[in-house]
């Protein structure tokens, strides 16, 4: 099986490219394919897209499913990816990726990817992109207001810690000095009785 793409420069008219069931880790080294318009990388062990497509400038159809990817923030590498129609992550013949399984996948991808037509094997219809949109939006607001809901929250726990840390240090300041005042007046006593016991001590021997 195949595990590196490699020895791939001299293939420049090349547009059709299976390589799917193989244990391909990274893709690379297919920047000289500039004509490439279908590339197959179903069912091996990609974690990464990355910038490695950016050059494949004529690509339509890409099929990706059953791999490892598992990063929302990874698919947006495919935005570049202008002349992309085809996209797969998901395949009945060849599974799905971990970010198949994350909350709001399709909305996700339907709403960054807008140029696709097919996703997972299947056409988007317009309303599909239209509600993506839609609900995307709105969830989007939704984490904002979250975000700034927790920022205020935690503002008023610091200023809240803040106020008890500055009242609990005035209380244990004023016990401080009531502790010293207390020990001063115990000094002065103690000076006097040993005054007074000096002076008897004084008046016996006399």
């Amino acid at each position: 099986r195949i595990k590196v793409l490699e020895n791939l420069g001299h293939l420049l008219e090349l547009k059709t490219m299976w390589l799917g069931d193989n244990e391909i880790e990274v893709i690379k080294n297919l920047e000289p394919l500039k004509g490439l318009l279908e590339l197959n990388l179903a069912r091996n062990k990609i974690r990464e897209i990355g910038s490695s497509l950016d050059a494949n400038i004529s690509l339509q159809e890409l099929n990706l499913a059953g791999n490892e990817l598992w990063s929302f923030k990874d698919l947006l590498n495919l935005t570049r990816a202008q002349s992309l129609r085809k996209l797969s992550f998901s395949d009945p013949d060849y599974g799905d990726n971990p970010v198949c399984e994350l909350c709001n996948y399709q909305t996700y991808v339907f709403f960054h990817l807008q140029q696709l037509s097919h996703m997972d094997t299947m056409p988007i219809p317009d309303e599909g992109k239209q509600l993506a949109e839609a609900t995307y939006m709105k969830k989007k607001m939704y984490y904002n207001m979250r975000i700034k809901t927790l920022k205020r929250n935690t503002t008023n726990i610091l200023r809240k810690g803040k106020e008890a840390f500055l009242t609990r240090k005035n209380q244990l300041t004023l016990t401080l000095n009531v502790l010293v005042r207390q020990l001063k007046d115990m000094e002065r006593e103690l000076e006097l009785l040993q005054e007074g016991r000096s002076e008897l001590t004084k008046s016996g021997a006399a």
